[in-house]
């Protein structure tokens, strides 16, 4: 990585670091610094990716690129839809899961900002390494709101809490 000043830098995203590859089932990190990691994603129809979980430190972001994932946020137990050009940010202490849709397979972006120890947990996953990081189990009463999260169903949709918008057509 070159220091672009100020602070900045430059992260090559065309050199992915593998972490899975299989026939129905991909994960690469894309960039990883202590200020966000960002992975890509391609998993097949019907999974269940993440089971419900919190962060205390960091946003946990998803863009899906192809596909549809489902989620379910906050104490309330949420139910979102995303499908191609959807967005959702989970922000600290608020719970989330989510799977694939069930008609076909699905790609997408999940950006940890700030890390909170991902790239190290991803990097564990493929060496077969247990590592510690920002994730717990969801906390009794369930955490925090799903409104305190940002979701944006497509592209050029306005990014709003879920409150105001829960599913998607």
């Amino acid at each position: 990585m070159a220091d672009v000043g100020a602070g900045g830098m430059i992260a090559p995203t065309t050199d992915a670091e593998m972490i899975v590859r299989g026939e129905e089932r991909e994960i690469s990190i894309l960039v990883a610094h202590e200020a966000i990691t960002i992975t890509h994603a391609r998993y097949p129809e019907g999974q269940q990716v993440a089971g419900a979980h919190v962060h205390h430190e960091h946003t946990d972001a998803f863009y899906v690129l192809e596909g549809e994932l489902m989620f379910e946020i906050g104490c309330e137990g949420e139910t979102v839809m995303l499908s191609s050009g959807g967005f959702v940010a989970v922000p600290p202490h608020v719970a989330h899961s989510f799977r694939t849709g069930s008609d076909r397979p699905a790609r997408w972006l999940a950006i940890h900002t700030p890390d909170g120890g991902f790239a190290s947990f991803m990097r564990g996953v493929r060496d077969g390494v247990e590592v510690d990081w920002d994730i717990s189990t969801v906390p009794a009463g369930g955490g925090s709101s799903a409104s305190e999260a940002i979701v944006s169903h497509d592209a050029g949709g306005a990014a709003r809490p879920t409150a105001s918008s829960t599913t998607s057509t």
